[in-house]
């Protein structure tokens, strides 16, 4: 690599920045935050797995900047609780949710549930977005999952009536069906240890219908189903189902001007495996972290020093398969 190429962090959080500068040092990477870029819009997680809602991050990201994007997004799935909160961990909670009062959430539908039934699962998806990439062959080995896709704004094209752009990208992949799949998955209440039946089924259908709804949310940019862009390679004359852009993204913004034709997506998962506890125990580390104990371990991931979480942890998993990848990609 010649030039020293920039890595948007699809976050505005100063602490993951902070941690991603530490794991990006000694390679040829300016690590920053979305944050540096006034206008880069908030992107709504509206896709049922871990790794759509970060690829959306990360592509509206570096479609934006037109630098290099990472994006991650955490879910928790608590066998009782029919594998919720899953991707809706931020906001389990509902509207101004927080680390407590979704924690908090989580133990009151589950304070009947008996020690040996406690089970959970910690699982971080990392995406890597390069809008530019400097050649058409890059090596990624697995666990890593290479992808190459269209430019969706190469062209300008946008549906002329708003109120019809919904209903056009969902009838390309049938994203109707999809959601309703996970619906059924997520509402059948197949676990019997005693949870808060009627109140976790009330919580479930207000995440899942407010995610589903149309339109904006709050100003922020819905992005279709990114598999409508994906090719074998950039050297294809492969078609795409539309050569229709996603409105929304800012005509002037910074990368539009120069980001490529194909785009090169780089993309891992983590997983942690453990088990809810009986109330919060420890300070450290945030989230759900100070009620999810590890398999093996006495200690919650609030009560562990930072190095200790890092070595186990779903997020630090992701990323350190990530780094691999992009060591091995890019020849760094």
């Amino acid at each position: 690599m010649g030039e020293m190429r920039k890595v948007v962090l699809a976050s505005r959080n100063e602490d993951k920045v902070r941690e991603l500068k530490q794991v990006f040092k000694g390679m040829p990477f300016e690590v920053v935050s979305a944050a540096s870029y006034e206008g880069l819009p908030e992107v709504v997680e509206d896709g049922t797995t871990i790794l759509g809602n970060a690829t959306r991050k990360a592509i509206i990201t570096a479609a934006y900047t037109g630098e290099i994007a990472l994006a991650d997004d955490t879910a928790l799935q608590v066998r009782e609780l029919n594998e919720f909160p899953d991707i809706f961990a931020a906001r389990f909670s509902g509207p101004g949710a927080t680390y407590e009062s979704n924690a908090a959430l989580v133990l009151d539908l589950m304070k009947d549930v008996p020690d040996g039934s406690r089970q959970a699962r910690f699982a971080t998806a990392c995406v890597w977005v390069d809008p530019r990439p400097a050649q058409d062959q890059y090596t990624v080995a697995r666990p890593a999952v290479k992808r190459w896709l269209r430019n969706p704004w190469e062209r300008s094209i946008e549906i002329k009536d708003p109120a019809e752009e919904w209903d056009f990208w969902n009838g390309l992949l049938d994203r109707g069906e999809v959601w309703k799949k996970y619906v059924m998955t997520m509402i059948t209440d197949s676990a019997t240890w005693g949870h808060d039946r009627g109140r976790l089924r009330e919580v479930a259908e207000g995440l899942l219908a407010g995610c589903n709804e149309q339109g904006r949310v709050d100003g922020a940019l819905r992005m279709p189903d990114p598999r409508i862009w994906s090719v074998d390679s950039p050297r294809t004359d492969e078609a795409v189902p539309t050569v229709v852009a996603p409105s929304g993204l800012d005509r002037e913004a910074p990368g539009r001007a120069f980001n490529g034709p194909f785009w090169l997506e780089i993309s891992t998962e983590g997983r942690l495996v453990g088990e809810i506890t009986r109330q919060p125990i420890g300070t450290r580390g945030f989230g759900y972290d100070p009620v999810f104990r590890p398999d093996g371990e006495q200690r919650t991931l609030a009560e562990m020093e930072p190095e200790a979480k890092n070595e186990i942890s779903h997020r630090a998993r992701a990323l350190r398969r990530l780094m691999r990848a992009v060591r091995g990609a890019y020849e760094v």
